[in-house]
């Protein structure tokens, strides 16, 4: 047990997850914090788009705005990388709400348009800060039977950033609601100073006797000696990993000698160790999954969307109707994820989105290209969609926020999740940019795309059938193990 923790602060020898609920709490409402990034274009164009408005935006200024937030999202990753594994999990994250409540700030206070360019260049970089951070801190303090569930309810918070700005925002005007948003932001800086650093984290940097305080903090009890030992050997086989992928090591690398701060290091044992590799190619497929989906595109141009496929509904309602049902699905997902398997919800999952894709393309394929007016079945697709955003959120999008928190090794794991947010940042611009291109401009319609969608779930889909293991109750060494057969 840590010296500088008592036994009398523990109720009973079997503990507590009083911590560990309050560090995924405070992780969630960050993460709503992001939601409320992402949703805030659409509402507050709107009102500065009104003839009183306190600033005018031009369709350029309104383009450059809509853009700024992932341009600060794809160079986030890079400060990141330079963060998590010198000054801790934990303090990337509180690091992250000072960004985040400065954005705010300048937006409660902006008088011309380049402080609101500034302003949400700054919130997307604290995004990507926070997303960055979140999956490696949960991963690594949460109980493995803990570890499923709590690690899915961030996408659930994150809609609800996405529902409050679309429901409650147009309401408040921008101004109150930045008030508010940067209350919170004040309100998690303080929250993320209390909460303990990760045990993995820690035993890293060789602060072994600080690394079991914090074990026996967030496990409320003071006998954590078997799971610190576990925490230990992690970190000590992937040290021995190193030393056998450096040929001119003369002896074994053990967890002290495993220095976080060689990036090049990093560099090469996620390429060349066969369970890196596995775990980068596994959530890379997952990414793309996300990526080519088609979900992103209903939120981002669900008004052309719906009111191009006629729906029954008008495209404003339609829209947010999407988003609620989203966020529902989300804590749906919680019991899926808890019962059943990973590699089981990927498959049913990937099988039944794709199906739902290929329904909604043939429809537009009809309307667009055979001229075949088929407006009077257009409840067929409209009921699709809904069915569509069900399936992929219960099932692929659970089981990806799961599995980013599980699959990377620790000494890897801030390395691997930079590439992987560059990655995804990058191409999410070009996904987003050229959908309405491909649509509108070059006139191929909405088909095209998504039967594009369609064979990229399915082609995913087969391949995390076969390199995806099954992660439910396994530790994270039992993990690495896995991958590494």
């Amino acid at each position: 047990m840590a010296k500088d923790v008592k036994k009398a602060e523990y109720s009973s020898p079997e503990g507590s997850h009083k911590w560990e609920y309050l560090c995924a709490l405070f992780c969630a409402i960050s993460t709503a914090c992001v939601g409320s990034v992402q949703g805030w274009n659409s509402p507050s164009l709107v009102e500065f788009g009104a003839p009183d408005s306190r600033i005018s935006l031009s369709v350029d200024d309104a383009s450059t705005l809509s853009a700024a937030p992932s341009v600060g999202h794809a160079l986030s990753p890079i400060f990141s990388v330079l963060t998590v594994d010198r000054i801790g999990r934990r303090n990337s994250l509180l690091l992250s709400m000072v960004p985040m409540t400065v954005s705010w700030g300048l937006i409660l206070i902006a008088e011309h348009v380049t402080v609101l360019i500034a302003a949400r260049a700054l919130a997307g970089f604290a995004s990507g800060l926070i997303l960055y951070s979140i999956p490696m801190y949960k991963g690594e303090i949460l109980s493995t039977n803990l570890r499923g569930p709590l690690s899915t309810v961030g996408g659930i918070t994150y809609n609800f950033g996405n529902v409050f700005m679309f429901a409650v925002a147009p309401y408040l005007g921008v101004r109150i609601t930045a008030g508010v948003c940067m209350a919170v932001a004040i309100c998690l800086l303080i929250s993320f100073w209390v909460i303990p650093e990760s045990p993995y984290f820690l035993v890293m940097v060789n602060k072994v006797d600080q690394a079991e305080a914090a074990l026996e903090k967030l496990r409320g009890k003071p006998d954590v000696s078997d799971e610190l030992e576990m925490i230990k050997t992690t970190v000590r086989e992937k040290g021995k990993t190193l030393a056998k992928v450096k040929k001119n090591s003369s002896e074994e690398k053990t967890s002290s000698e495993v220095n976080p701060n060689k990036w090049s290091d990093a560099f090469v044992r996620l390429f060349t160790v066969r369970g890196n590799v596995k775990a980068f190619s596994i959530v890379i497929i997952f990414n793309l999954m996300q990526l080519f989906s088609g979900l992103g595109k209903f939120v981002t141009y669900g008004h052309i969307m719906f009111g191009d496929m006629r729906s029954p509904i008008t495209p404003g309602i339609s829209t947010t109707m999407f988003v609620v049902l989203q966020s529902i699905c989300g804590v749906v997902g919680l019991g899926t994820v808890t019962r059943y398997g990973r590699r089981q919800l990927v498959i049913i999952s990937g099988v039944l989105s794709g199906i739902c894709l290929c329904i909604i393309a043939s429809y537009f394929y009809l309307l667009e290209h055979m001229k075949i007016d088929v407006t009077g079945f257009s409840v067929i697709p409209f009921c699709t969609v809904y069915i569509f955003v069900v399936v992929q959120t219960v099932g692929l999008g659970v089981v990806q926020g799961v599995i980013v928190t599980e699959i990377f090794a620790t000494d890897i794991k801030a390395l691997a999740i930079c590439i992987i947010s560059v990655f995804g940042s990058t191409m999410s611009i070009f996904t987003i940019k050229y959908y309405l291109v491909v649509v509108k401009s070059w006139g191929l319609g909405h088909s095209i795309p998504f039967f594009f969608f369609m064979i990229s779930i399915w082609l995913g889909t087969a391949l995390l059938s076969r390199l995806l293991p099954e992660t439910k109750g396994k530790t994270l060494l039992e993990i690495q193990r896995t991958l590494n057969d």
